[in-house]
């Protein structure tokens, strides 16, 4: 491959070079022409995918260009303030709420319409664009021709505003944010690109000097450090830098402090992870990243190594049985097939089959498929459940079964995520019977009051919370891991959560349907512990359960039909699923304390889901529950006596011990964080982490421990 930026490396300065490779070399390289004819004329998907292309672009030919009057507003405005829920554009000045029909109006919501405008015509030149490249039709070009130089006209005229309507660096023009300008420009650059030899050289130079380099130094005038948001702004600055010919340019988005060298070494986890935490922000990321590692390869280049592949490996070691991954932190539940555009292009330049899982299931009807997506391809491996820990960035996976219904359960326990982190250390999803049953709140947008009230609240996700306030931002670590045939399990500390309080959680999947928890807590003094768990379908409260007074306060505000009761026998919860389905939540007797039933927050205000929260109030508390995923099962949970090596009853945040009778047996499980010598039943054991089933005499038997 010719090398149109030869000095392009880690720490080295980048030379213009004397020849650059013919445009376009962005999308696609002017020898990937051949390749594209040949897959629209060879394969279904691709003439699909290039028929949609062609009926997006010929509707352009007859419209008339007209930009925007000014620039648009950030996109997370727009939901309804009351729902929460997503609004729904009836037209510019109309903007619908799902829940209740009522129609909004005015700013912001009319701004963010002109936002989708502006995105709306830069796709439209990007789209004309790669038609004209493909069939050499002028009207196409033309059409392009005239977006592109209407904004070299009138970009500079657009006043630079932020989210707040302040003329301030970090604002844009086109957009509220220079991320907004980011990706608006990278579309636009990309389709001008396509169409830059139809160009006039007054043209390309008005181009220049009206459009793209003011819109990159409005994008360059803001850092942004490591974050998904300054790997766009990279791209954008990259980009346009390939486009021209400007080796300064290039050179500033790969090794500037916070370049795209920088962004690779510090905001990817050892084991993959982009280090937000958060789903729908790897992703985020890495279609940031693509654009330019796709313009750069096209362009001479080569920057795809093994860092950058580890950023799509790492979602399918992790995804649940469905090919999906949980809504932690700022996320939704992503869909890794929904990805898929982005894995044809990892297919194409590392050719590992496990990303063939996530093709497969997709109808390969993206760009990126059309453009280089590969004809002929190996078979995906089968997936298997495994049970694996991801210290890095601290998520422990129980799984056991097979198929699309295997358990498979996923413990957040590492660092907190920056800005997109929530507070909920030692929370969890849990995955079964097809589908998500215990969530994870995941995001709001973040313009409405919902997103701080009950989405980033503690007592929205399954963990914790002390004295109705939500944790600390903090990052707990693995104290033990187990991954055995029928018996999987992990322990883990929450870490700095409260200033007051330690907080362990120790988590075993037995066989395919049942999970046990040994929660410990314990404090300086005496404190309200509420533990919660969200389970999703319909539950039935307990029938002697008295009205319970929430109090006004982030998380709690939310929840609506709350009942308590107190006990001392514990409770049991049964959730029905559908279509038979039910699991079965079951907490142990033996402490004073209070069950809240309610329900929460779904999607939005008007989706509710079933909680419990056990609460207590105490210095030390130790709460041993499960969860049965087969429904008609009813098993036991007991808390057991377990002695210290000189004899005495072992405090609870010390050693706990949980008896679990099923129809299957007998299972004790110990949760003993300092590995000290204990007896049970007249036996001794050490060990972190045991699990114990009676043998043929009666007497315990270690089946599996962490030591």
């Amino acid at each position: 491959m010719t090398l149109l930026w030869p000095a392009i490396m880690r720490g080295a300065a980048v030379q213009t070079p004397a020849k650059p490779l013919p445009h376009p070399r962005l999308l696609f390289s002017r020898e990937d022409l051949s390749v594209i004819k040949n897959r629209i004329t060879t394969r279904d998907w691709a003439q699909t995918r290039f028929a949609a292309l062609l009926q997006q672009a010929r509707p352009w030919l007859g419209t008339e260009i007209k930009l925007p009057a000014k620039g648009g507003q950030w996109y997370h405005y727009y939901s309804c303030p009351k729902h929460g829920a997503r609004l729904q554009t009836k037209g510019p000045t109309q903007h619908v709420c799902p829940v209740d029909q009522e129609v909004l109006t005015g700013y912001p919501y009319d701004e963010v319409v002109i936002t989708s405008d502006h995105n709306r015509l830069a796709g439209a030149l990007r789209t004309l664009g790669l038609v004209y490249q493909v069939t050499g039709e002028q009207p196409y070009a033309l059409k392009a021709k005239e977006i592109l130089l209407a904004y070299a006209a009138k970009y500079e005229s657009y006043p630079l505003h932020n989210i707040r309507g302040e003329a301030k660096v970090g604002g844009g023009k086109v957009g509220p944010q220079t991320l907004d300008e980011s990706t608006w420009l990278i579309t636009m650059v990309e389709g001008a690109d396509c169409i830059w030899d139809t160009l006039s050289e007054a043209e390309q130079k008005q181009v220049k000097d009206g459009l793209l380099y003011p819109a990159t130094s409005v994008i360059r005038q803001h850092k942004m450090g490591i974050h998904n948001i300054q790997c766009w702004k990279n791209s954008a600055v990259g980009l346009t830098g390939l486009l021209l010919g400007d080796g300064a340019l290039v050179d500033e988005a790969l090794n500037a402090d916070s370049g795209f060298y920088q962004q690779l070494a510090k905001g990817i986890m050892p084991d993959g992870l982009w280090y937000e935490g958060a789903w729908g922000y790897h992703f985020y990321t890495v279609s940031a990243l693509v654009h330019f590692t796709e313009a750069a390869y096209h362009s001479g280049t080569n920057l795809y190594d093994q860092k950058l592949k580890s950023l799509f490996d790492a979602p399918l070691a992790l995804a649940m049985p469905d090919l999906r991954l949980p809504a932690f932190n700022d996320s939704s539940t992503v869909a890794v097939p929904g990805q898929a555009a982005l894995y044809e292009v990892a297919y194409a330049r590392f050719k590992d089959d496990r990303y063939l899982r996530v093709l497969a299931q997709t109808k390969r009807d993206s760009d990126l498929a059309l453009l280089h997506g590969v004809l002929d391809s190996g078979s995906p491996p089968a997936w298997a459940a495994e049970s694996r820990n991801f210290p890095a960035s601290g998520y422990a996976i129980l799984s056991a079964g097979q198929g699309k219904d295997a358990t498979w359960f996923c413990l957040d326990y590492g660092p907190h995520g920056g800005g997109h982190g929530h507070p909920d250390k030692l929370g969890f999803v849990l995955y079964g019977l097809g589908q998500i049953i215990a969530p994870d709140p995941g995001t709001a947008n973040y313009g409405v009051p919902i997103q701080a009230g009950w989405f980033r609240s503690t007592l929205a996700h399954n963990t914790l919370t002390v004295d109705e306030k939500s944790q600390n931002p903090a990052e707990g670590k693995c104290e033990a891991f187990v991954a055995e045939k029928d018996f999987s399990a992990v322990m883990a500390d929450a870490g700095p959560i409260y200033d007051f309080v330690t907080f362990r959680r120790t988590a075993s999947l037995i066989g395919e349907k049942l999970l046990v928890f040994i929660d410990q807590i314990s404090a300086t003094k005496e404190h309200v512990f509420d533990l919660a768990y969200h389970n999703l379908g319909q539950a039935t409260p307990p029938a002697d359960a008295q009205p319970f007074d929430l109090p006004q306060k982030p998380g709690y505000s939310y929840l609506r039909d709350a009942l308590t009761r107190s006990s001392e026998r514990g409770l049991q919860r049964r959730f029905d699923l559908g279509g038979s389905k039910q699991v079965l939540w079951s907490m142990a007797g033996g402490e004073q304390g209070d069950f809240i039933v309610a329900t929460g927050v779904g999607v939005h205000t008007e989706d509710r889901v079933p909680l419990v929260i056990a609460r207590r109030r105490a210095k030390e508390a130790v709460c041993l529950w499960c969860v049965a995923l087969d429904g008609a099962s009813e098993p036991q949970i007991a808390p057991v006596a377990v002695r210290l090596a000189d004899g005495r009853i072992a405090p609870g945040q010390d050693i706990a011990a949980a008896r679990v009778t099923t129809a299957d047996g007998i299972h004790v499980l110990v949760a003993n964080p300092k590995g000290a010598k204990f007896s049970l039943d007249g036996q001794e054991f050490t060990g972190k982490m045991l699990h114990l089933t009676p043998g043929e005499n009666g007497k315990l038997q270690l089946r599996h421990a962490a030591m």
